[in-house]
Order: structure tokens, then sequence, then C-alpha cells
């Protein structure tokens, strides 16, 4: 447990050092400096469309995070050679849990920007406090956290970085697309393919399912958020993360690096 916490700190200081952090807080300003422009030009009220604009940085940021935090610097590692020197003194499963904790960390860090900045931009220019944008930073959280879960797994399988960052971003899009896969092959009744319905359905057990942590529009409709969803989504994380962790953890003990 002490090497996994020790690289866990490594690999944050790291990324606070990095010119990559710098350049993503900037970009988080300008971001919130863009929601209240275009609020401004909005139809609607404007406290909704800061916090509909801002629930999309919070994924955007938090997705560029789990990128270029969670897995450019696993390869950018490899090829300074610095990942050898690590693993001939710590087991290989607590160089990734760490290097995973150390993302989480970082994501920790940018959702709570994120939401701290929308809820004060909300109050702001909106005059509305709405504390329940801090769930949809807990939600983020578990999503992107999961996520870089994912990148891990394809880190060990031997994915270049190109390809697992294109792997990560098609499992995001599918995560949040296979509930609406299976209710249109549903809706087509008798007219749809059964294979076809079995398929999608098995795809959607196995792929992660990221509408779990979806509750943008209960937040932004300041509707009651459901206790048994928040309850069932944090469980679904925590199974779901443990086993890519495990699988991955065995993977590379097995493997030749």
């Amino acid at each position: 447990m002490q090497n996994i916490l020790t690289i866990s700190k490594i690999s944050l200081k790291e990324s606070l050092r990095d010119k990559i952090f710098i350049g993503l807080l900037i970009f988080l300003v300008l971001f919130f400096l863009f929601s209240v422009y275009i609020s401004t030009l909005s139809l609607g009220t404007v406290a909704r469309f800061i916090e509909n604009t801002g629930m999309l940085g919070i994924s955007l940021v938090c997705l560029m995070v789990a990128i270029l935090f969670g897995l450019f610097s696993l390869y950018r590692e490899k090829e300074r050679n610095e990942l050898y020197v690590l693993l001939n003194r710590i087991p290989r499963y607590a160089y990734l849990l760490g290097r995973f904790l150390g993302t989480g960390y970082i994501v920790i860090i940018f959702s709570f920007f994120t939401g701290a900045g929308i809820f004060l931009l909300t109050w702001v220019f909106g005059d509305k406090l709405a504390p329940e944008l801090f769930w949809a930073v807990y939600w983020a959280i578990l999503e992107f956290t999961l996520l870089t879960g994912i990148g891990i797994f394809f880190y060990t399988l031997g994915v270049g970085f190109t390809l697992n960052s294109l792997l990560v971003l098609s499992v995001f899009v599918m995560g949040h697309s296979m509930n609406e896969a299976v209710q249109s092959f549903i809706a087509l009744g008798r007219y749809g393919s059964e294979f076809h319905l079995l398929l999608v359905k098995t795809i959607s057990y196995l792929f992660p399912n990221f509408d779990m942590f979806d509750f943008r529009l209960a937040i932004v409709h300041s509707e009651p958020l459901p206790k048994g969803q928040i309850i069932l989504s944090t469980i679904y994380w925590f199974f779901y993360t443990l086993s890519l962790l495990a699988l991955s953890s065995y993977i590379i003990n097995r493997r030749d690096i």
C-alpha cells in the first residue's frame, strides 16, 4: 500500500509541475469567459444556460485529464526509460494502481475547480444558487476515473498511445449511446432483428454504461435526485473499476516489458 501511495504522490507532483496542467487551467478560464458571453446571447435564462454549458465543460476538461495525465504520462515515462527503473524497485501492480490514483487526484482537482467556477458564475450572473452542481462534480469524478481505468487496461495490452486515446474516446461515446441503441431496437418490435438486439444488449453489458452517471437534466431543472440511483451508480463504479484494475494488474504482471 505504501508503494501505491508513494507513486500516486509522485504522479500528482509531476502533473502539477507539468505545462499541460497550466494549459488546462488557462483553457478552463477561457471556457468560463465563453460560457458567460454566450449566456448573455441566449433566449432562455442565463443561469440555466451557464449550468448546461458548465456541465459540458466538466466533461470536456475531465476527458482531457484522463487522456493527457492518465495515458500520456504513462507512455512518456516508458519512452524515457524511467518505467524500467521504477519496476525494479516496486511491484508492477503498485506502479499501475499508483498511477491510477495519481490521475484520480487530478480528475478531482479539475472537477472541483470547474464545478466551483460554474457555481460562482451561476450565482453572480444568473442570480441562482445551485449547490446541486456539486453532484455533477461527484459523477464526473466517478465517470472519468472509470475511463482512466479503461485507458490503463488498454495500456497493459501493449496498445500505443494514439490508438489507446482513440479507443478510450470510442468507449466513452459508446458508453453514452448503448441505452439509446437498446431502446431503438426494442421500439422496432417484430420489425427488428432479435440477433442484433441480443448483440447490442451483450455489448451494453460488457462496455461501461456511462449513462449511470448522467443526471444533467435533473440538475439543470432542480429536480430531486433519486437516492437509489446515486447509491447504484457508486456501487457500479466501484466494482467495474475494481475489476478493470485487477485485470490490468494481472496482465502487466504476466507481460514482458
